[in-house]
């Protein structure tokens, strides 16, 4: 079925060629052809506009934009030269779909080919609503009326200069965040800290931290000797001899000559030696055993923890972590 409508916008006494070739030829890389001398009719941009609109729609969509000049083929009949032109267009073309072909600012066409499209109708309700020189307009209200997607905007050229500005700063902003908490010698596992007190230049290098941990192995046995604990029975004995293990354990490794990674192995022998003592003098005395605490989340360098603590880190969600006395007074309040 072949339904055609034709309007006559200007009549013209221009002659020109009628071969379709071109015309066919191009349609082959793109749905939209527009003549090089059609150009300041249809722009590049209006033209790249409407092919992304009819690329890949169903049914198929083509546009050609040609000189007036091929509607003088010698009959006088501008409606009849049109529609022979499109016949020809759509004889070489071989396919069904939907033509339009605007004839410069003459006249323009619309052929609905193996398609139930009242072209017609639509085509001249828009060609009324808009001017000769706006055939880009007008094809693009045809579009609409097909219901055809509009094309996606390409951002505007004064706007490239801004998105390189943000995209700069947006990246420095990035890189000085980075720059600010990339891991620092005092960041990831912490570093060997002794159990008692000492300023955090007695302990910069691996051979102050070995001797920190040496000194923290020996006030554990000093601990375990003071403490002379009773063996009253099979539990209290392995609280104690599980003590004594740790401190052992702990000694071959500062005999040698430990990394930070194994520090922090002699720090976690020591803390669970401690506790077992504490659970074995527990026993002695009658009361409850001490629960055995991990190291504080603020910093491990604290110490044990003495208790949970609800805590929402920035961007989180609430959560108990456990937390030193010191961070414990000061996130009650308790301590400035």
């Amino acid at each position: 079925m072949r339904l055609l409508a034709g309007v006559l916008l200007l009549a013209s006494t221009l002659t020109g060629s009628t071969d379709p070739t071109a015309v066919v030829e191009g349609w082959k890389t793109s749905p939209v052809y527009v003549d090089p001398t059609q150009r300041s009719l249809v722009s590049d941009e209006d033209a790249a506009e409407l092919a992304e609109r009819v690329s890949g729609h169903d049914p198929a969509i083509r546009i050609a934009v040609v000189p007036a000049a091929v509607l003088n083929d010698g009959s006088g009949n501008n409606n009849a030269a049109a529609r022979k032109y499109v016949d020809m267009l759509v004889d070489a073309q071989r396919a069904d779909g939907i033509y339009l072909v605007v004839f410069g600012g003459a006249m323009s066409w619309g052929s609905a080919v193996g398609v139930d499209t009242p072209i017609a109708e639509i085509l001249t309700d828009e060609l009324n609503k808009h001017s000769r020189s706006d055939p880009a307009g007008m094809l693009n209200g045809v579009l609409d009326r097909l219901d055809v997607p509009k094309a996606s905007k390409g951002t505007p050229g004064w706007l490239w200069p801004l998105l390189i500005v943000l995209v700069v700063l947006v990246a420095g902003g990035l890189g000085l965040r980075w720059w600010k908490s990339r891991p620092g010698k005092d960041s990831g596992p912490a570093l060997y800290r002794p159990s008692y007190d000492v300023l955090p230049d007695e302990v910069d290098t691996v051979e102050e931290r070995r001797a920190a941990a040496r000194e923290d192995v020996t006030r554990f046995g000093e601990e375990l000797d003071a403490a002379d604990v009773r063996l009253d029975g099979v539990e209290n004995a392995a609280d104690v001899q599980a003590a004594m293990d740790a401190y052992a354990d702990a000694g071959r490794v500062v005999d040698g000559e430990p990394d930070d990674d194994e520090l922090r192995e002699v720090r976690a022998t020591v803390e669970y030696g401690r506790w077992r003592l504490a659970c074995a003098q527990a026993k002695v005395a009658g009361t409850p055993a001490p629960a055995r605490r991990a190291p504080c989340f603020f910093d491990p360098g604290h110490g044990t923890s003495v208790t949970d603590w609800m805590y929402t880190p920035p961007g989180g969600r609430p959560r108990e972590v456990p937390v030193c006395a010191a961070c414990r007074d000061r996130l009650s309040g308790g301590a400035r």
